[in-house]
């Protein structure tokens, strides 16, 4: 896997899933499984030739809670990134969700006074950016603040599903390839834009 960085928000653990196939051959997959037993599940049957509604569909499957841990990492420090539809047009859309600390906000702005801010998860294992957390002090204040980047997809090349997959290794596939589309696309597009929020590049907006 690719390690994290500034830029890096999603990514596959292809071998993971590999390796916790039930089988052990090289086209078992947890993932698999898990599409299997969704695919009556929330993708009606007019959706599973539709390149957005599939994609949207099986990054649902492929990430928390669904799968946990998910067939797409999400970097520690990010509270979530989903894949949606607008309700109002029918195009793509990615939200990504972030902690944002006290101290990325320019000194005027910040809290007119003393509470508790997110805290780095002690227990977290990352060799990168650490998960952050609610503060395990309940006993005072605390002011927990959080952002949404909503970004349009209109640009994105997606991966056109078959609709119809004879055998599950079909479906599998078609899944793995429009979710490396989309973990390609949301690095490109919206690791930039989450760096100079909460990143290296970020503070003081």
């Amino acid at each position: 896997m690719t390690d994290w960085s500034g830029t890096t928000l999603v990514r596959v653990a292809d071998d993971y899933d590999r390796e916790r196939g039930d089988s052990g051959a090289p086209l078992d997959s947890r993932f698999g499984r898990y599409l299997a037993q969704k695919l009556d599940d929330g993708l009606w049957e007019e959706d599973r030739t539709d390149p957005k509604a599939f994609l949207v569909w099986a990054w649902h499957v492929a990430t928390p809670p669904i799968m946990s841990p998910g067939y797409v990492r999400i970097r520690p420090d990010l509270g979530s990134v989903r894949l949606t539809q607008s309700q109002y047009d029918g195009r793509l859309l990615v939200e990504i969700e972030t902690p944002v600390q006290h101290g990325q906000l320019a000194p005027g702005v910040r809290p007119p006074y003393a509470v508790r801010d997110w805290e780095t998860d002690r227990y977290s294992y990352s060799d990168g950016p650490q998960r952050l957390q609610a503060p395990e002090d309940e006993s005072r204040p605390a002011l927990l603040l959080s952002a949404v980047l909503r970004l349009p997809a209109d640009d994105w090349q997606l991966h056109e599903p078959a609709g119809k997959w004879p055998v599950e290794e079909l479906l599998i596939d078609d899944a793995k390839q429009a979710i490396a589309v989309a973990v390609k696309h949301i690095n490109a597009t919206a690791g930039h834009q989450i760096a100079k929020l909460v990143g290296s590049e970020g503070g003081h907006w």
